[in-house]
């Protein structure tokens, strides 16, 4: 049984739009990470915090795959997903469709997922979902992240720094674990997933103004799984 407060599906909805607006408003921004997802290859692709944006993100990788999963703990992300009559979502899910990918939705707290997660995708995706995880938290996430992973899979981290929004909007985000109390620095999060036995391959981070884009930077980063890594293979 899911037991955090679940956002509702309006502020879904509206989540989705503003995603969405910013990415139009801010193209050269936006280019920095959309880019990155290029990285996402394999039969098999997990979606960790998917959010409502499952679809865009997938015209997006580098190859489509056959198995994509989303993984949420919002009921209201997926009843969206379903209920949508957004014209542009609408022919993205066409889309995924008629190229083979088979689609699954899965609402759940991602820590009770780990057997049904276990060994079997080639690429993970995050995007704004790992740095709401802090402490031992996030340390147990990314060793579960790193046992979902095939032996050769890869790990694909962005996320978002300094934000500049207004109280209510912040207080709004850590209500529904959209954002973190305690964010960690770039740096923090690349150590601390290395420490769960990955190797990271390439890291990014783009400086912003915030004046424009509301942010002081993103970061990406991708990471290979290194297999038989004793960290990660310890139970929690």
């Amino acid at each position: 049984m899911l037991t955090q407060l679940q956002a509702p599906y309006d502020y879904i909805r509206d989540y989705y739009s503003e995603v969405r607006q910013r990415i139009a408003e801010h193209p050269d921004v936006a280019s920095f990470w959309l880019s990155s997802l290029s990285h996402i290859k394999g039969r098999s692709v997990l979606n960790a915090g998917c959010g409502p944006t499952l679809y865009d993100y997938l015209v997006h990788f580098g190859e489509p795959p056959e198995e994509y999963v989303g993984l949420d703990v919002n009921e209201s992300t997926f009843d969206f997903l379903l209920r949508t009559e957004d014209p542009e979502l609408l022919q993205l899910k066409a889309k995924a469709a008629a190229q083979g990918t088979r689609t699954e939705y899965l609402c759940a707290d991602v820590f009770n997922c780990g057997e049904a997660l276990k060994d079997r995708f080639d690429s993970i995706l995050g995007v704004g979902f790992f740095a709401t995880f802090q402490g031992e938290r996030f340390d147990r996430l990314m060793r579960l992240m790193h046992r979902s992973l095939k032996p050769d899979g890869r790990l694909l981290k962005v996320t978002w720094h300094g934000p500049h929004r207004t109280a209510a909007e912040t207080a709004d985000k850590l209500r529904y674990r959209f954002d973190s109390p305690e964010e960690p620095t770039p740096g923090e999060l690349v150590s601390a997933i290395e420490r769960a036995g990955f190797s990271c391959e390439y890291n990014a981070v783009l400086r912003c103004d915030p004046e424009i884009v509301y942010w002081d930077a993103i970061q990406v980063s991708l990471f290979d799984r290194k297999a038989g890594d004793a960290a990660a293979q310890a139970a929690d």
